[in-house]
């Protein structure tokens, strides 16, 4: 309580003597200006205070959208789920459930569910981030519409089915002031960053890396086409009004490119997209081989559009000379899944996002690693199991034949190699492959700085490009090569 006496109302001021009414109105306007400033300056402040709570919908609340975005969230700081958006009421049931339990700590009351995405953005305006995990074709006009509406934007890989689509993200994040993270979540790993930083940049573990290797080898049943779930149809008007022609190409969009992108972007794009940001640059030609090998509709399979099996190989010209980057996608074997490899002079490095797939590193003869497995949050350590060269090696689930099998012929194969000594990557990830890179978006919106920003609309244009120009390669039947204007949005 102010113990201070109130002035008598009668009480002349001493400055008031001085002041004329012009001086009064100066001083005034200067009084409430620098009030004006003093709150703008506590508002904007607020605006862009780390840990502040930032409001969220997710559109697009299938596999990527509610199994990915949302549970990686969870532990994420700062989310306040109010609103999803999805035209097919399963994922819907699907995702609100996850809501309401996973993340019940991230939602205040009941979360607002809607149909279209325009209606949401007009009955929902506290909302500011928006997290797009819609079919490709969608992402470019949904990610213009949430940025003009002054929203900040979340948007999955890739970019877009189309260049034109891409293109026109880039400009749309230019144009508006939100922020802009794409999806490609290896940017924001500390394992991947670890690799890239302390062990494969100019000067690091393994020397000049020549060659660069990524596969994602995913089985016929992993890539069986999805059909419709009983009680849960979706009206054709509905369809037809959200761009699609059927059922059946709504739950399987990934393999028409009139919605996405096929195999080579469903899963090559997270891997491709390494090779240009490992090695902070975008290659100079592809060479593409590829087809509709398996899901051609014969025998009673299905006929999807895109081809179901892709190798490339990509020709990248660093500053340390030549680099050769081979990719593949296969969906008729799932044979040693899904990982990265950097084959450098000096050393061997093995990545996948779960260190159960890959994280070893295998040095040439003659390196010295034992100086980085030491100290704190050493880059590397000591391979806590024998090094495994082949994969014949790793652990099996059938009996190894017994002797006398093993004749003349192994014992005559006395050429190979030694083998390297093995090392594994000393960083750890211990949450969702997913939760750092939605992390590094939610503190960028919180501080309003597209600069903290590890995968901006830039950075993933180039990789969009670098993915469907190898669709070119093959229809042309050549090497493609890549111009600086075909990385210019």
């Amino acid at each position: 309580m102010n113990s201070q006496p109130l002035p008598s109302p009668t009480a002349t001021a001493p400055l008031s003597r001085f002041m004329d009414r012009r001086g009064f109105l100066r001083t005034s306007a200067l009084t409430s200006s620098g009030l004006y400033l003093a709150t703008s300056k506590s508002a904007v402040a607020q605006q862009t205070a780390p840990g502040r709570t930032i409001k969220c919908a997710l559109v697009g609340c299938g596999a990527q959208g509610n199994k990915a975005l949302r549970v990686a969230s969870k532990d994420v700081p700062g989310i306040q789920w109010v609103a999803m958006c999805d035209i097919w009421k399963y994922s819907i049931a699907q995702a609100r459930g996850g809501f309401l339990s996973e993340n019940k700590h991230q939602v205040e009351g009941e979360i607002k569910i809607y149909e279209d995405i325009n209606e949401m953005l007009d009955k929902e305006p506290s909302i500011e981030a928006v997290f797009i995990a819609t079919p490709d074709f969608l992402h470019a006009p949904y990610s213009r519409l949430c940025l003009e509406k002054g929203k900040s934007v979340y948007c999955e890989k890739m970019m877009s089915n189309t260049l034109d689509g891409a293109r026109d993200m880039v400009r749309a994040g230019k144009a508006n002031s939100g922020i802009f993270q794409i999806g490609h979540q290896r940017h924001s790993n500390p394992r991947y960053i670890n690799l890239r930083d302390n062990i494969i940049k100019p000067g690091k573990m393994l020397g000049r890396v020549t060659h660069a290797y990524a596969q994602w080898n995913r089985g016929v049943s992993g890539s069986a086409p999805q059909g419709a779930v009983k009680g849960y149809d979706i009206p054709a008007d509905v369809l037809a009004k959200h761009g699609y022609g059927s059922i059946e190409e709504f739950r399987n969009w990934r393999f028409f490119s009139k919605y996405g992108g096929g195999p080579l972007s469903d899963l090559g794009a997270h891997q491709i997209d390494m090779f240009n940001w490992m090695y902070e640059s975008t290659p100079v030609s592809v060479i593409a081989s590829g087809g509709v090998d398996y899901f051609d509709g014969s025998e009673g399979r299905p006929k999807f559009e895109l081809p179901d099996n892709m190798m490339c190989i990509y020709e990248f010209k660093t500053p340390q000379g030549a680099l050769r980057a081979y990719y593949q996608v296969l969906t008729t074997t799932g044979s040693q899944g899904a990982y990265e490899k950097h084959m450098g002079v000096g050393g061997t490095a093995i990545i996948s996002e779960l260190d159960t797939s890959g994280n070893q590193l295998y040095a040439e003869p003659g390196q010295a690693w034992d100086e980085f497995a030491g100290g704190e949050n050493p880059p590397i350590l000591k391979a806590a199991d024998k090094a495994k060269n082949k994969f014949w090696e790793h652990p099996r689930d059938w009996e190894k034949p017994k002797a006398p099998s093993y004749g003349a012929v192994s014992v005559a194969d006395v050429r190979e190699s030694k083998a390297l000594a093995q090392w594994e990557l000393g960083v750890k990830l211990s949450r969702k492959p997913h939760a750092p890179h939605v992390q590094n978006f939610i503190e960028a919106v919180q501080m309003k700085k597209p600069e903290h920003l590890t995968c901006n609309v830039e950075a993933a244009f180039k990789s969009c490009v670098t993915v469907l120009k190898a669709y070119e390669s093959i229809k042309t039947g050549s090497k493609y090569i890549f111009t600086p204007e075909d990385f210019q949005a």
